[in-house]
């Protein structure tokens, strides 16, 4: 099996400005679901402890939803199908926890988010309250997890992006933001302002970092749980599988099928690998016509000074 058959979403390369869009789709389902609690199936991110042994994985949100007939399903990985969106998300960030900009309105979400019957994940779950005044009628899904194990699947997965002084990730990113302006530089102020916002400042002291994740992570969900009432939201365990979900979204029909779930240990470092490699191959055929130049200019330079 090749890369772009394993792992097809990161082979999606956009260009679109959705700035110019509209809904063309009803919003009906909003997911409230941090990274690592299940938002995604394929390619499913595995979950590792401090001695890399593989532990339960991913259930997928979006996978699930998709197949209940809710898509497109927003999720992070939508950004990195089209990185102009990041820019979009990075003033939304700003102008929410930050009081920097104009707070989004229903026709900004509309604009962003118009193409999409559902959201889960991040950047969507930091904006639940938001969209669900926007979109009063879509139904809204809680998804939960253990703080702890969360925080522990977080470290050893996603903040591989961080970038920051209490995750800093791969070397490779800061590289990669001057060579690839089309997903990385886009993308990294995103990341930077997400993390910041959910998360509080950035700090080296561990005890710390736990600290602030967790009590961000409690407090996400709180707000969701303050606007949105009891009636309106299902608490949903993903190990519950389809059975509730379908009964809350009033489908009569239940799927045969398993509840997306994936325990491949080898599929988020590869997932990531392929992503990496494919920002490395950009930039290089991005930047090589100026090396090319630059090589040329330093040969001629030699040339001369040897004669």
């Amino acid at each position: 099996m090749t890369n772009r058959e394993r792992f097809p979403r990161y082979f999606v390369e956009l260009d679109i400005d959705r700035r110019q869009c509209e809904r063309v789709v009803p919003m009906k389902v909003l997911v409230i679901g941090m990274m690592r609690t299940g938002t995604l199936s394929t390619p499913s991110v595995p979950e590792w402890n401090s001695r890399s042994k593989l532990i339960p994985g991913d259930l997928g949100m979006q996978t699930a939803l998709e197949q209940l007939g809710y898509g497109p399903c927003y999720h992070m990985v939508s950004n990195f199908q089209n990185p102009m969106e990041c820019e979009m998300w990075t003033e939304a960030f700003n102008a929410k926890f930050h009081d920097k900009g104009r707070k989004y309105s229903k026709k900004d979400w509309d604009q962003l988010l118009g193409h999409c019957q559902a959201v889960a994940d991040v950047p969507t779950a930091a904006f639940i309250p938001e969209l669900h005044e926007a979109y009063p009628d879509a139904k809204v899904i809680i998804v939960q997890r253990d703080p702890e194990k969360w925080f522990a699947s977080c470290r050893q997965t996603v903040m591989y992006f961080a970038g920051s002084k209490s995750f800093p990730g791969s070397l490779e990113m800061p590289i990669l933001y001057y060579l690839d302006p089309w997903l990385c530089r886009r993308m990294a102020p995103m990341m930077g302002v997400l993390f910041t916002s959910l998360f509080g400042s950035e700090t080296k002291d561990p005890v710390k970092v736990k600290e602030n994740w967790i009590q961000g992570y409690n407090k996400l969900y709180d707000e969701v749980r303050s606007v949105v009432p009891e009636g309106q939201r299902l608490e949903f365990s993903l190990d519950q599988g389809w059975e509730p979900l379908c009964k809350f979204l009033g489908k009569d029909e239940v799927p045969k099928t398993p509840f997306p779930h994936v325990h491949d240990s080898e599929n988020f470092q590869a997932g990531i690998r392929v992503m990496v490699n494919r920002m490395w191959i950009r930039a290089f055929k991005m930047n090589a016509p100026y090396v090319a130049v630059g090589l040329s200019i330093a040969a001629a330079w030699w040339w001369q000074r040897s004669r």
